[in-house]
């Protein structure tokens, strides 16, 4: 008997699984390549765009599982404290996916790139506070380094919304 006779939905699962898998390889090597080589005003957070995408495309618990998984990859390869990232992006995750319910999900152009910008912006002012507060060294914000970064990151997060919205016709089909 064929094996997909007795479980239909297994490649489903696979397919969805590997294509997580891919979105995480992708979003860990940008980072990498990106915080070796660009000067730090060019920050984009690649993981965070595809963590506020799963989120925008599934449930709060797969979001959040989502951005757990995505922000401790990111914390160990950036060589941030441990867990800051996994803590900050599962709430984003979480978030995200419950702000798809309120706001309209085919949210485009200027409204979703001001909201992936906006919590572009919280994310990076938490991490650099935290940072301060667990290590006890406190110094100013650099206010228009996070600004760009977050700036940049809503427009990359929205043309990747674009793009991966044309890939799928309906993500919250794929991703449930």
């Amino acid at each position: 008997m064929n094996r997909q006779a007795v479980n239909p939905g297994s490649t489903n699962l696979f397919s969805r699984i590997s294509i997580l898998a891919l979105l995480l390889v992708l979003s860990m090597v940008l980072d990498f390549l990106q915080s070796r080589f660009l000067p730090l005003y060019l920050n984009l957070d690649w993981t965070l765009i595809f963590v506020f995408y799963i989120g925008w495309s599934t449930n709060p618990i797969k979001g959040s599982i989502a951005g757990t998984v995505f922000g401790i990859a990111q914390d160990f390869l950036l060589g941030v404290m441990l867990g800051l990232n996994g803590v900050i992006k599962t709430v984003i995750g979480y978030f995200s996916s419950y702000l798809s319910t309120i706001l309209n999900p085919d949210l485009a152009g200027l409204m979703r790139f001001l909201l992936i910008a906006l919590i572009s912006f919280f994310n990076n002012l938490v991490l650099y506070r935290s940072q301060q507060v667990l290590t006890d060294v406190y110094g100013a914000v650099p206010v228009l380094t996070v600004l760009s970064g977050a700036v940049l990151t809503g427009i990359a997060g929205d043309l990747l919304f674009r793009l991966l919205d044309r890939l799928q016709s309906n993500p919250k089909q794929f991703f449930s």
